[in-house]
């Protein structure tokens, strides 16, 4: 049973996340962190319903909208980013222009929208009491004003009214209210709906709005998967071997990274299965020199060391040398020592110092991110066009870029976590219009998945059971 403080202190995480304007995972983190009385069952409570809620913040705002009409939580429009289908409320929910400066301060009006949004969440998640507790708190929130005030006798019905009009929205009469049903922005639904059938496009929809799975890799560097496996069965974690990657695993239960055992000492990294197919679909082998053009934190860098049994050289580059440093931790961490991570780059992005011609160039490169909407799911309301589009120039100029890094018979490869096209099968396209002297290159042997007739490897959660991912080969011609 749910009480009126974790109500409330759901309404003010979504307007601090909002006001942060930062990573759902790590301002929920953040959140939670700075209020050490919560326990565990208040803990999941709040994630929970915090990321119920962004999954499906367009289904909810229309549904409050409706059953709201002509009072002041309707008429919410600034600090809460109410509706998000307003201009005013998607901008307030953009990454790419940054928190607005409207958002100081969390108004009575904004409280009661945010509480309805938890409290939605928390009756569709089915915790007891939610819309009763919901009902008695908006109540007394909003203020009196040039608008109508909610009146305590109607505000039962509303709630209710909230709850049907949002479970109504849920089967769509028509194609064109589905970018509702499953909660994105109109213009995002329909750049995803190209190339889908509308059975794809909607088993698509239904599969991001899904909790994702923890992955985990086995580092073999520091220990087998044996002995892995028998670490986390004696410490009793629940988990099941991926059916994608050898070394691969897939966790059962909700657990703290660190919880897990020997992982101080580098024997796991989280790493989601898709993401681990794509390092498998690099083809790194031992005694290469590989670029990996865009490392981050270093995920699937420390995949190829561990492919290449650390033996051969890993230059890896990052605009962002926070990543780097922390790259740096962690293959000492998992015993990596063919990563060099200390070259920084020139403002054009250029290496400043000399790179050797490499055996394989990885260009991992920035995007939409829309194949991680299931731990992300922000992120659809955190995109704009203009974003995209300035995500699709700089993976032109990337690819432009490190493309001259690969050796005359070397191997370019071009990846993203996109489910867009124009982001991947038409930038690969792009390329090699532009660029004679390179060609699909075929895929490592044994590949587990099924690829493209040129090789491309395209995953999705509703395909294949992980993030959405796609990667391409390309050789460079002697």
């Amino acid at each position: 049973m749910i009480t009126k403080a974790l109500l409330q202190l759901g309404a003010e995480l979504l307007f601090e996340f909002r006001r942060a304007n930062g990573p759902a995972d790590r301002e929920l983190a953040a959140y939670i962190r700075e209020r050490k009385v919560l326990g565990a069952k208040d803990k999941a409570f709040l994630s929970d319903c915090f990321f119920h809620v962004l999954r499906h913040l367009r289904r909810f705002d229309e549904a409050i909208l409706s059953a709201f009409a002509g009072t002041i939580v309707a008429e919410t429009r600034f600090s809460s980013g109410f509706p998000v289908t307003t201009e005013v409320g998607t901008r307030l929910w953009l990454r790419a222009d940054g928190a607005s400066k409207e958002v100081t301060r969390q108004t009575s009006a904004d409280r009661a929208v945010d509480t309805i949004r938890m409290g939605l969440a928390a009756v569709e998640l089915q915790y007891e009491q939610a819309a009763v507790v919901a009902e008695e708190l908006i109540r007394f929130w909003p203020t009196p004003s040039t608008h109508v005030a909610v009146q305590a006798p109607s505000m039962t019905r509303m709630m209710e009214r909230v709850v049907e009009v949002a479970d109504l929205y849920k089967t769509p009469k028509k194609i064109l209210d589905e970018d509702r049903a499953f909660s994105f922005p109109t213009w995002l639904w329909a750049r995803l709906a190209q190339g889908r059938t509308a059975a794809e496009l909607r088993a698509l929809g239904e599969s991001l709005n899904a909790q994702a799975p923890v992955g985990m890799r086995i580092n073999t560097l520091k220990t087998t998967v044996e002995a892995a496996e028998a670490a986390l069965a004696e410490s009793k974690t629940s988990f099941e071997r991926s059916a994608l990657v050898p070394g691969g695993l897939m966790l059962r239960q909700r657990i703290t990274r660190m919880a897990l055992p020997n992982m101080t000492e580098g024997w796991f990294e989280t790493q989601d299965e898709g993401s681990q197919l794509v390092g498998v679909h690099v083809g790194v082998q031992p005694g290469m020199t590989v670029i990996d053009a865009c490392a981050g934190a270093g995920g699937k860098t420390l995949q190829l060391a561990a492919l290449m049994e650390n033996k051969g050289r890993i230059y890896a580059f990052d605009i962002e040398s926070s990543r780097l440093e922390s790259l740096q931790r962690r293959a000492a961490r998992a015993g990596v020592t063919i990563v060099d991570a200390s070259i920084p780059l020139k403002k054009t992005g250029e290496p400043a110092a000399a790179v050797p011609p490499a055996d394989i160039v990885l260009v991992d490169a920035p995007c939409s991110g829309l194949g991680t909407l299931r731990r992300s799911p922000d992120g659809k309301w955190r995109l704009s066009p203009a974003r995209l589009e300035y995500y699709k120039q700089s993976q032109r100029e990337l690819l432009e870029q490190w493309s001259r890094f690969v050796t005359p018979g070397g191997t370019l490869v071009y990846a993203t976590c996109s489910l867009l096209a124009e982001e991947n099968e038409i930038q690969a396209a792009a390329f090699l219009n532009a660029h004679k002297d390179f060609r699909f290159a075929s895929a490592p042997a044994d590949f587990p998945v099924k690829l493209s007739t040129n090789g491309e490897l395209k995953l999705s959660p509703s395909a294949n059971g992980t993030d959405g991912f796609y990667s391409v080969r390309f050789t460079r011609t002697a």
